[in-house]
């Protein structure tokens, strides 16, 4: 057992043993067991449709209703020497936009490659999409360059997922959004009246949830470093509404591989988490699950049932994500080469663990925007109880504010799931997009003129 693991192992089994954990309570929802349209009736794509297809070409096709943004901006600076950090973005503007726009915020380790599909149907609904790569994953600035070098690895450590400060993440999201607004803002637009909206995955849940509570609740009017792409950003309500998919509100560290396999740690977060030393040099910087990119990818291949695993049980779709996890970017907005990630670090662990309490405890009093929060019934990756927690929450601070749904049968990664569970968790989200976010955006303006 390796130093870290020992040391994560003892923490855990001296606080867990005066820990005493409260029931959190369940969701009050009408569980969706299937799809209640075809993928066709809403313009959705099927698994086949894009089986084995690169994520270049799906992006082509969007392009046919969509006009392109290729571009970077500059995150919070990374380290005590405040190293700059490039985050690649793109736009995907809807020629003829006739329900609003919709910045994706992705999940560890996913860059824009991987939501091509998702990015195609959400254009083909009418929506604009917007849509930044993390620091540290896709094609933005990696944290740990010259990591391996320092600790005298031979391992490519910008492989890591890795974080420097968890709040970096929601800041980085905060001046995306400003970018995205003083763009829709543009007179030759003409989208500024249409509603935003966030549709976030998994980790992207939890930073979405500490972005809107961080501006008190609308992510109007908030505090962002001024430069030439955000100054042009209008006042008043940013988001109308946010859907959160599968969030991460507590994340759990498991062995990759089959599915149901039980964590190395289980529900750790509360136990011991916070309280490691993880900034001692060498410690932080260290991988504690998996075998880096390469191995994971290979060990999953070589599985006798592709379908056994923690994510999807659609093989189609996992096997594109797997491509699109190798997607090289070139030019000046890249801030790193490729797309590879794979595997958290000690203190990307130990930043998700002190977030997403923050996300699901204190977070839900001042988000004043209305929620969907999808559950998946066989998620092994999150923790539902702790999704639960943050929508009671929500819920004590504005009745009826987060609205819930669970699909009983799916998998963690609902956004390339089989299409009988994908199907109803987009239909979902749109529809919920559809009631709840023009409504709060009128409501926003009419506030805002008054004052």
């Amino acid at each position: 057992m390796t130093l870290v693991m020992t040391l994560v192992m003892t923490f855990a089994a001296m606080l867990a043993a005066t820990a005493a954990q409260a029931n959190p309570p369940s969701l009050a929802v009408q569980p969706s067991r299937g799809a209640s349209a075809s993928p066709e009736s809403l313009a959705l794509s099927t698994e086949a449709r894009f089986a084995a297809t690169r994520w270049q070409d799906i992006e082509a096709t969007t392009l046919r209703l969509a006009e392109r943004t290729v571009g970077s901006f500059e995150g919070e600076p990374t380290g005590w020497r405040r190293h700059p950090v490039k985050l690649h973005y793109r736009f995907y503007r809807h020629r003829e936009e006739t329900r609003g726009g919709i910045v994706i915020v992705a999940g560890f380790t996913e860059g824009l490659a991987m939501y091509q599909e998702l990015i195609h149907d959400l254009v083909a609904q009418g929506y604009s999409v917007y849509l930044h790569d993390h620091r540290g994953q896709g094609f933005s600035t990696r944290l740990l360059q010259d990591a391996a070098v320092s600790l005298g690895e031979s391992e490519d450590a910008s492989q890591r997922g890795h974080i420097d400060q968890f709040e970096h993440l929601v800041s980085d999201l905060q001046r995306f959004v400003a970018l995205v607004r003083a763009s829709r803002a543009a007179p030759d637009t003409h989208a500024g009246g249409r509603p935003l909206m966030l549709l976030a995955h998994s980790m992207g849940g939890a930073v979405s949830a500490l972005y809107l509570a961080r501006a008190g609740g609308a992510a109007g009017g908030e505090s962002v470093a001024s430069t030439p792409s955000t100054e042009a950003a209008p006042r008043g309500a940013a988001i109308s509404a946010a859907a959160f998919v599968t969030p991460m509100f507590e994340p759990r560290v498991a062995t990759p591989g089959r599915a149901g396999e039980k964590p190395v740690l289980g529900r750790w977060c509360e136990d011991a988490a916070v309280g490691l030393p993880f900034q001692l040099p060498g410690v932080s910087a260290q991988r504690v699950q998996g075998e880096g990119f390469d191995a994971e990818r290979a060990a999953w291949l070589a599985q006798p049932d592709l379908a056994d695993n923690d994510l999807s049980h659609s093989v189609p779709r996992l096997l594109r994500r797997w491509a699109d996890r190798l997607a090289r970017c070139e030019g000046e907005h890249c801030g790193h080469g490729d797309a590879r990630v794979a595997g958290p670090t000690l203190r990307w662990v130990a930043q998700a663990c002190a977030a997403s309490r923050q996300a699901r405890e204190v977070a839900p009093a001042r988000i004043q925007v209305p929620v969907l929060l999808l559950q998946a019934g066989q998620d092994t990756v999150v923790e539902n109880a702790a999704q639960n927690s943050f929508c009671a929450a929500l819920n004590a601070a504005a009745p009826g504010r987060c609205v819930a749904q669970v699909l009983p049968q799916a998998r963690h990664s609902l956004l390339v799931e089989a299409d009988a569970f994908r199907v109803p968790a987009l239909q979902r989200v749109l529809r919920f997009f559809a009631e709840t976010a023009a409504p709060a955006a009128k409501s926003a303006e009419a506030q805002s003129a008054e004052h």
